[in-house]
């Protein structure tokens, strides 16, 4: 069954206050609103500052904001991707997100991090290693990650490039790869 992103809300909300999955346990209708927020502000030009003078010749601070549009949230559709997942295969509960970013510390620098190359999210799921890279728009494989794409299926894994469209198209995709027990 395909499920539209409100139907699945709300079964989440349903399972969370009856308990039946802990994944979800006490999870409220608002909670999943906000973590599956598909879409975000993003400021497509940084504000403008400048100094100017009133009529009394005293200086000022004028700041003109930028223009925003709204951008998928890459981070809401990888949370609704891996619950998913682990809602709907019941073997799946090592399948979690792999942070694969450096990390900046002051007085050090960029620290590139040792997981480049590694897929959003990854796991087993229903017996079977799922390696799970996400793509939205214009957003392409990098050589890293096309390198760990060739790992994981040399070892007999699956290795999904999820090429983001809308919720109904992922579930098609998840289930044609793995089909729920």
């Amino acid at each position: 069954m395909i499920y539209t992103l409100k139907e699945f809300t709300k079964l989440c909300v349903d399972n969370a206050m009856i308990g039946k999955n802990a994944l979800f346990l006490g999870s409220t209708e608002k909670y999943f609103k906000k973590r599956y927020k598909l879409v975000k502000s993003k400021e497509d030009i940084k504000s403008i500052k400048e100094i100017l003078l009133d009529e009394r010749d005293i200086p000022f601070l004028k700041t003109t904001k930028g223009t925003s549009k709204q951008v998928v949230n890459t981070n809401a559709v990888l949370n609704l991707i891996i619950d998913y997942i682990r809602f709907f295969y019941p073997k799946s509960s090592t399948f979690r997100r792999i942070s694969s970013e450096g990390k900046y510390r002051v007085g050090v620098g960029y620290i590139p991090s040792s997981n480049k190359g590694m897929s959003d999210a990854e796991g087993m799921v229903n017996g079977k290693f799922l390696s799970l890279e996400l793509k939205i728009g214009k957003d392409r494989q990098q050589e890293s990650q096309k390198k760990r794409q060739i790992e994981v299926e040399s070892d007999g894994g699956i290795y999904y490039l999820c090429k983001w469209v809308d919720f109904e198209q992922f579930q098609r995709e998840i289930q044609q790869l793995i089909p729920i027990c």
